[in-house]
């Protein structure tokens, strides 16, 4: 039993029927982020064995530039659990369309195939040429294979990027090598330590034995890549795909697209009466309690005020649809009996997290001083509703406390948004890069994606001041990143603020594609891996 979607004609799929879908099918629901990618998910097209393989190849070597969602790595992880003998032709053409940002997982999976996957990449090498081939190079070095096309291959390498042939020279380790590595060395300035250093090491272990036995890889656990249940993407999806989503059978869709309506702001009349319908007629009470939060984005409206002040009103109904229209009024809290709603639903241990997320959600300045006194609650999410509220409504002097939270996983991502919208400084352009620079040093370094959601926290901050956003309005040529990949690029107004990765614990290795842990903000390969 599947459900299709008007618009693209792809299936949303009900999580409870992925074992009786095609895998092609499967695949190309994901793609156009009408499933969740999840452990559901993948058990469905793993637990097939064998037989998954022809329609994950189909799939894979199709065309898929214009997909809402990228299942490139998700691929390469499902064919490295399967073990499949016949995923070197994806692999191959995964590489060809961005030979520049060869993931470490692509060559982990790549190697295995040692000999069998010699001539392709040579191939693929000859075909994309020195400046384009490092990857491929350092690819073929990997193999555990002894070849004279290799080494002349790697060794020629050398007069067009010394450091780049030098580490892959260190992996293929051939004595063969070392007469051109100790020439190349010769010609490199002493002023050139980087270089010098991997062409060295690169000598030093030409003479070391040869064993593919010789390194165990770590085992390959699939599973840790996947989260157990998730929803589909909905920031990917159309108004109108997210309506055939409300129609779903699987009851967390259904809420999932209800929601996203309430943080996409503006949407259509036909919409909100679907939400209105949704809040009659739907059997789950997540679901209309979703519906009910979505619609307080249309409380401009009377009969919609009204029909959420009904809901929140009639005791007879379950306490978590009554919570959804609590929600849903938070732009009412000057609203006298909705406020009291408020007050009524804080005082309620169950309703509590709730009442918290009114009021942030309300921007009511008389709930400020409630917020600091939950940053601890042993109940999650009102510690989480109380980090949001500190940060909208807290001030500068509880900025001490959002920091505390840094080093909690779960919250770390909350406090630094919060801890952004109230970290002491001038709230002006000229002073954001300086804001950056201290959130960065106090959450002792941030990553990609850590960083682009400070640079959101900080333009909503210029805008909650009057003020227009400073990245979002920046404009700069991404040709100009050398690294190319899909890190997000951080504006280069920030270039003396940017990320540093926290120190590396001992013994801890370096993927190619990891960031250097100098700081540099480089991958390794491009930085103190070149």
């Amino acid at each position: 039993m599947r459900e299709v979607s008007v618009n693209s004609k792809i299936a949303f799929i009900d999580p409870a029927h992925f074992a009786e879908v095609p895998v092609f099918d499967l695949l190309q629901a994901a793609a156009a982020g009408h499933v969740g990618i999840d452990q559901r998910l993948i058990h469905a097209i793993v637990d097939r064995g064998p037989a998954a393989t022809p329609d994950l190849l189909r799939f894979g070597l199709a065309g898929h530039q214009d997909d809402p969602v990228n299942l490139e790595e998700d691929l390469i992880a499902i064919f490295r659990h399967l073990n499949s003998p016949e995923a070197l032709p994806f692999y191959i053409r995964t590489i060809r369309e961005n030979p520049d940002d060869v993931s470490d997982e692509l060559i982990d999976g790549i190697v295995p195939f040692g000999a069998e996957a010699l001539d392709p990449l040579l191939a693929l090498y000859e075909e994309l040429g020195e400046e384009q081939g490092s990857d491929v190079g350092f690819l073929l070095a990997a193999l555990g294979v002894r070849d004279e096309r290799i080494l002349k291959l790697l060794t020629e390498r050398l007069e067009y990027d010394a450091g780049d042939a030098a580490l892959a020279l260190s992996v293929y380790r051939d004595p063969a090598a070392k007469p051109a590595l100790e020439a190349m060395l010769a010609q490199i300035p002493e002023s050139e330590d980087a270089i010098r250093r991997e062409l060295t090491m690169a000598i030093e272990s030409s003479d070391e034995p040869h064993s593919d036995a010789e390194v165990e890889p770590e085992p390959f656990d699939l599973w840790e890549l996947f989260p157990e249940t998730t929803t589909p993407p909905v920031e990917v999806l159309s108004e109108g795909e997210l309506l055939e989503m409300l129609s779903s059978s699987a009851v967390e869709y259904r809420a999932e697209a209800a929601t996203s309506f309430r943080n996409r702001g503006e949407f259509s009349v036909p919409v909100r009466n679907r939400l209105l319908e949704i809040t009659r007629k739907d059997p789950d009470v997540t679901v209309r309690a979703s519906a009910w939060e979505a619609l307080g984005e249309k409380l401009d409206e009377p009969a919609i005020r009204d029909s959420l002040k009904t809901a929140l009103n009639d005791e007879s109904r379950d306490i978590k649809e009554r919570c959804g229209a609590l929600v849903g009024l938070a732009g009412a809290s000057d609203d006298k009996r909705v406020a009291q709603q408020i007050q009524a639903f804080y005082d309620r241990p169950e309703t509590r997290a709730k009442a918290l997320e009114t009021m942030w959600r309300s921007f009511d300045s008389k709930f400020a001083a409630v917020f600091p006194k939950h940053l601890d609650d042993p109940d999650p999410e009102c510690r989480r509703a109380a980090i949001w509220g500190t940060g909208y409504l807290g001030g500068e002097k509880n900025a001490p406390r959002l920091a505390t939270m840094f080093e909690d996983e779960e919250f770390r991502s909350d406090a630094l948004f919060a801890y952004s919208l109230v970290v002491p400084g001038k709230v002006t352009h000229e002073n954001v890069p300086a804001l950056f620079k201290k959130i960065n040093e106090a959450a002792n370094g941030l990553s990609y994606g850590e960083a682009e959601l400070v640079q959101a926290a900080l333009d909503q901050r210029l805008v909650m001041h009057g003020l227009d956003p400073y990245f979002a309005n920046s404009e700069f040529d991404e040709d100009e990143d050398d690294e190319g990949g899909d890190e997000p690029k951080l504006n280069p107004a920030l270039a003396h603020a940017s990320p540093t990765p926290a120190a590396l614990p001992a013994g801890a290795k370096v993927g190619r594609n990891d960031v250097c842990p100098c700081g540099s903000g480089k991958k390794y390969k491009k930085c103190h891996g070149a």
